[in-house]
């Protein structure tokens, strides 16, 4: 029936409407007996609030995430990376001679945060092997058990843009000779072996800087270039002037057996503490703001219970399209530590904040916040918009009272930590709504 009266109506003319009143558009009554009437709506009132869902998947990202930032609104946020390393090859000449050890960090050029800044990453062995307390994947909250004595440390300014540079924490001879002679040995011959003496690895950011979070490269092939990897230097000497340094890479040994724990303390951070996933800091209680934050499920909620009174100008019509726009906060975000993702991600969820599945269109494809940005220098028309037509005819239609919402977050929550500061100031529901 939508479908045939949207052909009807393409005779109409349409003209733009003010926010303070509903325009009316009658199609000629030659069309059929009943009054028709395109209403344009911008008018809806909007609930607005930041939740913060209880934990986000963060092993099979491919991404070692890694650093610190203190930001007033999203509090002090820390990432730190675990990993068991391996490798398949323990062949070493028995003329062979140790010379060192440490840790590969290849840039993937993902960064958040101020890279001029300095950072320090401390390395640790892991007392724990790398597999879930529960279930069969790690979340941002996962924690394991390692040495509190570090075996390496580097301070550094980072330069994540560039592809030749890479970052390289040297680490305990005397854990390098250890494991050099126990493949020397033929005490060390396989995988099984290496990883029941050496369970893994854990890299932490100097948590009392404001610095910056970085990506780095990871890939279970051990030959893949640009890879991270533990290094294990040796030489052999057979006598000639050629080049006798080889070395062995330990690489991760599989997506899952890496993950990164994301962290944040909002004590003293604009959105303070969350009791737990349902609770629901209103907009009007932080200045008319609400926020979405990757890596540590700080979400966005958006509900629109007035869409329901659509129904009060006919009891027979529909939402011929809809969209919502918002604009983030002016001065939140910039170009280069603080970009705007050209889309974000929008699920549907109920009450209790549980999510119910993915906003998609009429078509069912999903439907994302996508962003509109034409550059002047008062940066007057950067705002994202949204395909609600399939939503509000949903809300609609549906026999039942549909307490849904909606949840703005980004699309790889689960390996970046960027964020965005939603102004509800500039937050509208504009709908084409045909009664007849």
């Amino acid at each position: 029936m939508r479908f045939i009266i949207i052909s009807i109506i393409y005779v109409a003319v349409f003209s733009s409407c003010s926010s303070d009143e509903i325009q009316k558009y009658p199609v000629g009554s030659s069309f059929i007996e009943n009054d028709i009437q395109v209403r344009i709506i911008d008018t809806f009132s909007i609930k607005t609030g930041t939740f913060k869902l209880d934990s986000l998947i963060t092993s099979n990202t491919n991404r070692i995430l890694l650093g610190t930032v203190i930001d007033h609104d999203f509090g002090h946020l820390t990432a730190q990376s675990y990993f068991q390393v391996e490798n398949s090859n323990f062949s070493i000449d028995h003329n062979a001679v140790y010379d060192s050890i440490g840790f590969v960090l290849n840039y993937d050029r993902y960064y958040y945060g101020d890279t001029t800044q300095v950072q320090t990453y401390r390395i640790h062995r892991l007392l724990e092997t790398v597999q879930p307390h529960e279930g069969d994947a790690f979340y941002n909250t996962s924690r394991l058990d390692y040495v509190s004595e570090s075996l390496g440390e580097i301070t550094f300014v980072p330069r994540p843009n560039r592809d030749t540079d890479s970052l390289y924490i040297p680490m305990s001879d005397e854990l390098g000779k250890e494991i050099f002679n126990k493949i020397l040995d033929n005490d060390i011959n396989n995988s099984d072996d290496f990883t029941q003496f050496f369970k893994g690895l854990t890299i932490i950011p100097n948590t009392s800087l404001n610095s910056h979070v970085l990506g780095f490269n990871v890939s279970t092939v051990t030959n893949t270039e640009k890879n991270s990897s533990m290094r294990l230097f040796y030489t052999v000497d057979d006598g000639d002037s050629e080049d006798n340094s080889y070395y062995i890479d330990f690489t991760i040994s599989s997506p899952g057996s890496q993950f990164n724990a994301i962290k944040t303390d909002l004590s003293s951070s604009t959105l303070g503490d969350f009791e737990d996933v349902e609770t629901i800091i209103s907009g009007n209680d932080t200045d008319n703001l609400i926020f979405s934050q990757a890596g540590t499920g700080i979400s966005s909620r958006i509900e629109i219970p007035s869409i329901k009174r659509l129904k009060e100008f006919s009891d027979v019509g529909t939402a011929l399209s809809a969209e919502l726009t918002f604009s983030p906060l002016k001065g939140s975000y910039n170009n280069n530590n603080k970009p705007l993702k050209d889309s974000l991600s929008v699920f549907i969820i109920d009450h209790k904040n549980r999510i119910l599945n993915q906003l998609t269109n009429i078509n069912g494809d999903a439907s994302y916040a996508v962003l509109n940005q034409n550059d002047d220098e008062f940066d007057s028309q950067t705002y994202y918009s949204i395909d609600l037509d399939r939503y509000v005819e949903e809300i609609l239609n549906s026999t039942y009272d549909l307490n849904y919402a909606l949840m703005i977050q980004f699309i790889d929550y689960d390996k970046t930590v960027n964020s965005v500061v939603i102004d509800n100031n500039e937050m509208k529901l504009t709908v084409n709504y045909l009664n007849y």
